[in-house]
């Protein structure tokens, strides 16, 4: 099993580095096992963007960008969609996310 770390930034701006992040989670999955705040309603089927979180461009560009799916959810997000935002149940690992900055985004 191999993994990797990022920093994760919380919704109180509260920077953690070396969040580890195993090879058969999903970003989402990996957020929810440290604890994290995500609701992940649908259970990370990409249908209600309760996970919404940020990438740095580094690694927005890396994850492989979004699929239709979810850019009609990000669509919804007006007020909290930036160009690097992501659903986390989305983002699969890869080992070219480590060293990530993910910034988990405000609740709607």
């Amino acid at each position: 099993m191999s993994s990797i770390t990022v920093t994760v930034i919380d919704r109180e701006g509260t920077r953690t580095e070396g969040v580890d992040w195993k090879d058969y989670e999903s970003l989402m999955e990996a957020l929810t096992r440290h604890k994290y705040p995500i609701l992940a309603t649908c259970g990370g089927n990409a249908s209600c963007s309760t996970c919404h979180a940020y990438l740095d461009p580094e690694a927005f560009r890396k994850s492989g960008g979004t699929n239709e799916e979810e850019e009609d959810l990000l669509e919804m997000l007006d007020d909290t969609r930036h160009e690097t935002s992501r659903l986390s149940c989305q983002v699969e690992w890869s080992e070219d996310l480590d060293g990530a900055e993910v910034t988990i985004a405000p609740e709607w």
